[in-house]
């Protein structure tokens, strides 16, 4: 499938067809993936859903951890993201975090690969980043 979809594309690229590349993600990953955004940071700055989606990819691609977004998402020996277990989850996500996650899916994480830990409590060997909520609380991003 793969050869012929690229011998489709050189073949329209040289009739001067430019071929749009399709999404590596499907539409589960990008409803987890915007959903935890939203629950852990949809009233924050961009920055911090770009940090909070990416912490998910990169779990993803992290032995320790499931090796899909929902699965990350829904962790739970112990719980890993406590919107799962208080509902929040399942609220409609903000528009500022779908964009985050398409950015994220299209992408990949804006942070170092080895960034798996967030809260509001530094975790793992050390601190990547730390970001602050409208709220006054902060996130640290750790490794």
């Amino acid at each position: 499938m793969k050869i012929l979809t690229l011998l489709l594309t050189t073949a329209l690229a040289g009739l001067g067809c430019k071929s749009t590349p399709t999404p590596a993600y499907t539409d589960n990953d990008l409803y987890c993936l915007s959903h935890i955004i939203s629950a852990e940071a949809g009233n924050c700055s961009d920055t911090m859903m770009l940090y909070v989606g990416s912490v998910v990819l990169n779990r993803v691609q992290d032995e320790r951890f499931p090796d899909s977004i929902e699965e990350v998402v829904f962790q739970n020996n112990p719980v890993q993201y406590s919107p799962t277990v208080n509902g929040t989850y399942w609220n409609e996500p903000t528009e500022g975090a779908v964009e985050a996650a398409k950015t994220l899916l299209e992408g990949g994480s804006v942070i170092d690969s080895n960034v798996v830990w967030q809260a509001e409590f530094p975790q793992g060997q050390g601190t990547y980043d730390t970001l602050e909520s409208p709220w006054g609380s902060v996130m640290y991003f750790c490794y």
